[in-house]
């Protein structure tokens, strides 16, 4: 079989061998300018062809003409004694016939001769082509054509740049950079490349001397052999000799893998002798190349003999060489010792429907009458290219109707390619993994780890260590929060390896997930109960399942009871060990159960009342781990707890009429409690030291929590949100030396915090959000590792006097929003780590001059300060400063220095009507050469390279005019461009400005009050004509530019945004002619409004013949 791998790579062309042909006059120039540029472009590795022999003799040697059709680019160097050798003026000739016939690139460097003299055969250069015109006629004209034609290409001239050190560096800079243009030319058609390439790059540490092993991991399909294939092209010619494994796995299995050595060998060694020969003989070949500096791709590895047979050992290249292996199982690049390993992730979405689009409709977009089919179909292929190059294969061309019935069919099996490309890491796991994997695909995806395991080894199928094969295998992840998950199409090809265990009667299939099919051989059942109408169950439904391990009744919606069911009957439960059964109707679990196999039991919304009859039962209890129920009304019985010596997971939520627990709980592995929802539970029992590091106590009665808290030294979070019954936090909580989060917000009758909170030398995040503390204690200033407090909506909250250097010294994120804060310490600034620091809505005159302290401030927050009179200088890392509705402000420091200083990117002074008039203007003009200043930067930058991000920011504040600086301005939201017809194909389009002038007064027919509670996003709408109609490009673009408050008087909202080095590539490819830009206002939810608030809008486009001009904001 063919390797699975994405397979758009295309590697380096076999009859490219060189990166640069130097084309020379022997006598002139050869031990002199011609061997100083050709050791500065071997300096830079640069695979450089240079004729070292005397060439005698008129004719031009085979050698020769092969070598120049086998470079990428061709320097010739004219010097006053080229014209007068047939070898040279030939050798112009086939170069020019390269650059038509292969695009190959030409640069011509002018060495001491005067580029007219070329083009016109005059002067000196002139003279010795007339003597050789002499001997030979007949050529002349073609000689003279060839002159002609190549003088007149941008070159290099010795008499502009000098001295000749500098000349080369800057031949050598544009070689340099004309290969990294070929290259990525070469690659335009590769989808999503460029961040996992420069990643790749960055982990192969090119500079570094030593053997470096990296490999590419991921599952089958997702890209590996492609990313690999395109770090091959961009970086081999940095090696003495390279080679490309292709299909390693398929070669061993087709015993081809004698034949691939030779050739990897032969390659590398640049000898054809090599032949094909015993592993004995391995060492020998592999020791001549310890001399090499080479480049080797290892493609589709399963197994690391596999890399021993093609090479030895892989530590004993030359110093410099890289090794890179693809693979879907880590534990293969484990075995050959990699030093990295680069996993691949799937497309983004925007990427996938590029990829999909060529492969359905021949170009970048979907058809504008296919686009929501295209996207559901991206979803389903989940960024995997393989796949999305494969269903775009399939529905190339056909009708909606097919479109619409292929996806409900690959919702039930994959197409054949996905399904077979994937299969292949399935294919090598044992008989016990492949249950695992199967049991997984069908009933484990989002179940927690320790209790798959669980019970996946109660079922004799050792998964302790299956499962770190799968993971290895990239057939499963698990996730940070111990979750088991796994790719949609993974999951889709488990599911269908069941399915073909039966086609025609789903009866004889091991394992059960949709409600029509189902019964004898059945192990497990999984059954979303949301997806499925009320159901009625026979009493002997499970008699025909002896071999029923998993039942699963679940509800994705939450929806309450419906099945319908009067009793069990016959054996069905007797092999069951994960009962799940959300809506159980009955009061008491099936009497054939064997309690002492149950790992997983939850009866979420059930009629339960208990358990067993028999009291008996519940001391069978002693393997479960998970436990979850929400049928207690009053205390569990305690022979309920004391039985359930495993229990890691106890989750009783939504226990409404819960009211007491036993007075203690011993349970030493529990690891997890979740009480949350109890809304009568007023009391928690004592909690014996254990494993637990987690409890969910939200939404409570509780009043208090028990002194043998502080017992529980493992315990990590701590939830107790909207306890509202909550007056006090024992002191003993402080002695948790584990906490790292601890959640109280909305707990309205607590008070005060402990004094001893400075203990918790692991808090990482303190919420106190809506609670009645209004004294911070002075020990939080001792919390070195929390990185955020939030203490938002606190009324007359006090703060410490002082902060302190040493202390909250990880701090990130500061919460004071809405305490009615009258002042702030001057030792605020002592918090140099802040990046966010909210204080909207508080009641302070003034800010601390210390706050320009705060190096790492990124945002502030005072929106709703309406006392707030000036502001300080601010920092100078300042990104976004929201001071929206600040209604005694009248005074601003200089947000906008000449200098470059400023780094302020969103500017919210909306609402603010005390400011100055000049001020404003000030301000306007500031930012729109602050707007200037970052077009020149991108215009550097999109000159030196190749890809870049884009940047954005906004303004918004009291003014009703738009300057004239905004080059196109128009009433209303749309504005019509006047630019040339091929503005987006100089590649030099690089952003824009633009401002609306927006009032919401028609929109909003009320009284004016202090707080609108209502905000808008606005649009920016390009509008384009395809020059030559192709049907596949759209016509018009949205991007969002940013957000604002409603306001019902005049705002000017301003901004720019600078596209990445991608942005217009659709238009440039279609050769669109940009039409109008048009502003589209929505509220904040989604809806458009009906009446546009746009009264006046302008832009400017920024490209690359832009200069700094002078400024109006009249």
């Amino acid at each position: 079989m063919a390797s699975s791998s994405h397979p758009y790579a295309s590697l380096t062309n076999p009859e490219i061998k060189y990166d640069v042909f130097l084309s020379f006059g022997g006598e002139d120039t050869r031990e002199s300018f011609t061997s100083h540029l050709y050791s500065a472009l071997s300096r830079e590795t640069v695979e450089t062809f240079i004729d070292d022999d005397l060439r005698r003799g008129d004719e031009i040697s085979q050698s020769l003409l092969d070598a120049i059709e086998a470079s990428s680019i061709s320097i010739i160097i004219f010097s006053e004694r080229y014209a007068s050798s047939r070898w040279c003026l030939d050798e112009l000739l086939k170069i020019l016939e390269c650059k038509k016939e292969y695009a190959q690139i030409v640069v011509p460097v002018f060495y001491r001769v005067d580029p007219s003299h070329v083009r016109k055969q005059t002067g000196n250069f002139g003279d010795s082509f007339l003597k050789l015109g002499e001997r030979f006629p007949d050529k002349m004209q073609s000689w003279r054509n060839a002159l002609t034609e190549a003088a007149d290409l941008s070159g290099f001239d010795s008499r502009v740049v000098s001295p000749e050190s500098a000349l080369i560096e800057e031949i050598v800079n544009a070689i340099l950079k004309r290969l990294d243009d070929t290259f990525h030319r070469e690659n335009e058609d590769l989808v999503g490349v460029r961040l996992p390439m420069k990643e790749i790059e960055s982990l192969l540490r090119t500079g570094s001397t030593n053997v470096y092993k990296l490999g590419i991991w991921g599952i089958g399909g997702i890209g590996k052999t492609t990313i690999a294939g395109a770090i091959f092209n961009k970086i081999s010619r940095h090696f003495s000799g390279s080679y490309f494994a292709r299909n390693v796995r398929e070669a061993e299995e087709t015993c081809r893998l004698g034949d691939l050595r030779q050739q990897l060998l032969s390659t590398l060694l640049n000898d054809g002798n090599v032949k094909n020969f015993l592993n004995t003989d391995l060492n020998f070949q592999s020791r001549r190349l310890t001399r090499k500096k080479v480049l080797i791709v290892f493609d589709d590895v399963d197994h690391p003999r596999q890399i021993k047979i093609l090479v030895g050992r892989l530590d004993l290249f030359a110093s410099g060489s890289r090794i890179i292996i693809t693979t879907r199982d880590r534990q293969v690049l484990a075995n050959c010792g990699v030093d990295e390993v680069y996993q691949m992730e799937e497309l983004v979405d925007d990427d996938a429907l590029r990829l999909f689009s060529r492969h359905a409709f021949g170009g970048d977009h979907p058809h504008e009458s296919h686009t929501e089919l295209a996207c559901k179909t991206i979803k389903y292929a989940r960024g995997v290219p393989l796949a999305l190059e494969v269903l775009g294969r399939y529905l190339y061309g056909k009708t909606r109707e097919v479109w619409e019935n292929a996806k409900s069919k690959w919702e039930t099996a994959p197409p054949k390619g996905i399904q077979d490309a994937l299969k292949i890491s399935y294919d090598g796991l044992d008989d016990k993994e492949q249950n695992i994997f199967l049991d997984i695909a069908c009933f484990f995806i989002d179940e927690d780890r320790d209790t798959a395991t669980k019970f996946l080894d109660d079922c004799e199928f050792f998964a302790t260590s299956g499962i770190d094969v799968l993971v290895d295998k990239h057939l499963i992840t698990i996730s940070v929060l111990n979750k088991i998950e796994m790719h949609d199409l993974l999951r889709a090809m488990g599911r269908e390896i069941v399915r073909q265990e039966s086609t025609n009667d789903p009866g004889k299939r091991s394992r059960l997930w949709h409600h029509k099919e189902g019964t004898e051989a059945i192990q497990g059942i999984s059954l979303d109960m949301s997806k499925v109408k009320d159901i009625n169950l026979h009493p002997n439904t499970f008699t025909k399942m002896p071999n029923l391990r998993i039942l699963k009744f679940y509800s994705s919606m939450n929806e309450e009871n419906k099945c319908k069911m009067s009793y069990f009957q016959g054996p069905g439960f007797t092999e069951v060990r994960y009962l799940h059964w959300h809506g159980y109707p009955l009061k008491l679990l099936p009497s054939n159960i064997h309690p002492e196999k149950l790992v997983l039991l939850e009866m979420p919304h059930s009629n339960i009342e208990q358990l067993f009859d028999s009291v008996q039962d519940y001391g069978k209890l002693n393997q479960i781990i998970t436990a979850a129920f929400n049928f207690f009304s009053k205390t569990p019985t305690p022979s309920l707890t004391q039985h359930l010596n495993n229990l890691v997971i106890l989750n009783l939520s939504g226990c409404k009429n819960l009211q007491s627990l036993p007075a203690r709980i011993h349970l030493k592995l529990l690891k997890e409690l979740d009480l949350s929802g109890c809304s009568k539970l007023k009391r928690l029992p004592e909690i014996s030291p254990g494993n637990i590091t987690t409890m969910h106590l939200d939404g409570t009665a509780l009043e208090e929590l028990p002194s043998s808290i502080e017992c529980l030294s493992k315990l990590s979070h701590l939830g107790l949100a909207d306890c509202k019954s909550l007056k006090s936090l024992p002191s003993g909580l402080c002695k948790l030396k584990s906490l790292d989060v601890l959640i109280i917000d909305g707990c309205s009758n607590l008070q005060r915090l402990p004094e001893e909170l400075g203990n918790l030398e692991a808090l990482d995040i303190l919420h106190a959000i809506g609670t009645s503390i209004t004294e911070v204690p002075p020990s939080i200033v001792r919390l070195k590792t929390v990185r955020g407090i939030y203490f938002g909506r606190n009324k007359g909250l006090s703060l410490p006097i002082t902060f302190s250097v040493d202390g909250l010294q990880n701090l990130r994120d500061l919460n004071l929003n809405d305490c009615g804060i009258m002042g702030l310490p001057e030792s605020l600034g002592l918090l140099s780590s802040v990046t966010k620091l909210h204080l909207e809505g508080n009641n302070f005159e003034r800010l601390p001059e210390s706050i320009i302290q705060l190096s790492n401030l990124e945002r502030l927050f005072i929106r709703y300060c309406e006392r707030l009179q000036s502001l300080p200088k601010l920092p100078c890392n300042l990104l976004s400063l929201d001071a929206h509705h600040c209604t005694a402000l009248e005074s601003l420091p200089d947000l906008f220095p000449s200098s470059d200083e400023s780094y302020l990117r969103t500017l919210y002074l909306s609402d603010n009507f005390k400011l100055d008039r000049n001020e404003i203007r000030g301000i306007v003009k500031g930012a729109l050469q602050k707007i200037q200043l970052l077009a020149t930067a991108r215009l550097k930058e999109a000159r030196e390279k190749i890809s870049y991000p884009s940047l954005r920011g906004r303004g918004f504040l009291p003014w009703n005019k738009i300057p004239k600086w905004f080059s196109f301005q128009s009433a209303g939201s749309c504005v019509t461009l006047e630019m040339p017809p091929d503005f987006f194909n100089n590649k030099s389009v690089l952003g824009l400005a633009f401002g609306v002038i927006v009032n919401f007064s028609r929109k909003f027919n009320f009284f004016y009050t202090s707080k609108i509670e209502k905000q808008f996003y606005v649009y920016c709408e390009y509008i384009v004509r395809p020059k030559d109609y192709h049907p596949h490009c759209s016509t018009s673009r949205m991007t969002l530019l940013g957000v604002g408050d409603c306001v019902v008087s005049d705002h000017l909202f301003f901004g720019y945004y600078f596209f990445d080095g991608e942005e217009f590539n659709d238009f440039r490819k279609y050769n669109c002619v940009p039409v109008a830009v048009r502003f589209n206002f929505r509220e904040a939810n989604g809806f458009e409004f009906l009446d546009y608030p746009v009264k006046k809008c302008g832009i400017r486009l920024f490209h690359a013949p832009d200069s700094r001009e002078s400024f109006s904001c009249d």
